[in-house]
């Protein structure tokens, strides 16, 4: 299934006609850079503005109007790809060919969507304060409550010391010291300049009419005046740091039972780079599943690790190693990652791991074409990078990728720094966790 991009003078528009679902899904996606002056207001945005608009101006206005489409739903988000933060609406509504009547949601859906977007709630001629203040509490308990979660917390910090000095550095949902200088004019600001600048696309999935469709947002989607001609729709090239002649250290402790220990590598490999289905597979072989070595190894070998897995960020050029283990177990923990490192550079692979590797990276890309979501993510991943690479691509490439070509990734990724979170009081040395 591929997408139609078609025409509008404001945003990239892209539609993807077919019967396979019963819902119509919309997305609108907002990019700018990462940046420390701009981070918290941009997180800020989406959910301000889908917490009321001029005709609904409440969230619980807003949720009756949805009810009487039938039960649509609104959500919104904020994260970042590679060095960009992005800004993120979507809406799914039943497709009214379905539906007795058969209604125009999808028109009033897109009428919907761009109130949210245009149309933001105010109070005396201000964007509401008391909405304001709300999101920003909002805001500020899911940065605490990140320290909760310490797996999470852990690859944080990890990103904070190995990009200290790279805009991937920042946690796209904001800070919580930029809180207090946030007001509602402050904020209408950032809305006037995102709107102004962003690179903005939307996406359509569902059983419609491509070119009914863009008839009725070139109609609508005016935006009041405030968005400009898009200009470029490159991304923005992630920065790439060269790691020092040794990994850095770092250690933290905290009131935590288990120890959380990440290492990231840094790789040239991108996602358009012609290496990258080859380093989807070093990755894969080494840590993503549940059959790669760094759970086969750490965990049911060794019993040193709760948990083990790699992640590999094509958009920046990263490779995240993470195991949940004893703080006693910390060198040995090391010492068996980096064999398993030299392993994937020696070429020291199982068929049987290639094969489950190449059968399990299908099937994640496959079972795409049954969530209109992730066939959004993908189209969008695509517009960004000015590439697609649809699943018969991949089918067509994996089996090319064997020991030698993994090998050769092995040699392109340089461990740049070691971060572990310890607790605060060392126990004494405990058993082998139980695999």
């Amino acid at each position: 299934m591929r997408f139609t991009t078609l025409e509008h003078p404001l945003l990239g528009l892209h539609v993807l006609q077919t019967q396979k679902f019963k819902t119509n899904t919309v997305v609108l996606t907002i990019r700018c850079p990462l940046e420390a002056g701009r981070v918290t207001r941009t997180a800020l945005l989406p959910y301000f503005l889908t917490r009321g608009t001029a005709a609904y101006p409440s969230v619980r206005a807003m949720q009756a109007e949805l009810d009487r489409m039938y039960g649509s739903c609104l959500h919104a988000d904020v994260y970042k790809l590679g060095e960009e933060q992005i800004v993120q609406f979507r809406m799914d509504l039943p497709n009214g060919k379905y539906i007795p009547g058969k209604p125009e949601l999808l028109k009033d859906g897109l009428a919907f969507f761009h109130a949210v977007l245009t149309e933001p709630v105010r109070e005396n001629g201000r964007w509401q304060p008391t909405f304001v203040e709300l999101e920003k509490e909002s805001l500020r308990k899911r940065v605490e409550g990140l320290f909760n979660n310490k797996m999470q917390y852990a690859r944080i910090r990890c990103v904070e010391e190995m990009c200290a000095n790279e805009p991937y550095r920042f946690f796209s949902g904001g800070r919580v010291e930029d809180l207090t200088d946030i007001t509602p004019e402050t904020l209408e600001a950032e809305y006037q300049h995102l709107l102004a600048q962003g690179v903005m696309d939307m996406f359509v999935v569902g059983d419609v009419n491509p070119q009914a469709v863009q008839e009725e947002l070139g109609r609508m989607f005016d935006l009041k005046g405030l968005r400009q001609p898009p200009g470029p729709r490159g991304r923005v090239i992630p920065q790439q740091s060269s790691p020092g002649a040794e990994p850095r250290h770092v250690s933290e402790s905290q009131d935590v039972n288990q120890g959380q220990l990440v290492m990231g590598l840094r790789t040239p490999v991108l996602i358009d780079s012609p290496d990258y289905y080859a380093m989807k597979m070093y990755n894969g072989v080494l840590g993503a599943f549940s059959h790669s070595k760094l759970f086969t190894n750490l965990r049911e070998r060794d019993s040193l690790a709760y948990a083990t897995s790699s992640r590999y960020d094509a958009h920046k050029g990263l490779l995240f190693i993470q195991a949940g283990i004893d703080a006693a177990h910390e060198s040995r923990a090391i010492e068996v990652i980096h064999e398993q490192l030299a392993a994937m550079r020696a070429g020291d692979i199982s068929d049987e791991n290639l094969h489950q590797t190449r059968a399990m990276l299908l099937n994640t890309y496959r079972e795409a074409n049954d969530s209109p979501g992730a066939l959004v993510n993908l189209a969008f991943e695509a517009t960004v990078v000015g590439q697609e690479r649809p699943v018969e691509a991949m089918a067509r490439a994996l089996p090319e990728i064997g020991r030698a070509e993994i090998a050769a990734m092995a040699e392109k990724l340089t461990l740049d720094t070691i971060y572990f979170l310890r607790p605060r009081a060392e126990e004494p040395v405990a058993a082998p966790c139980a695999s």
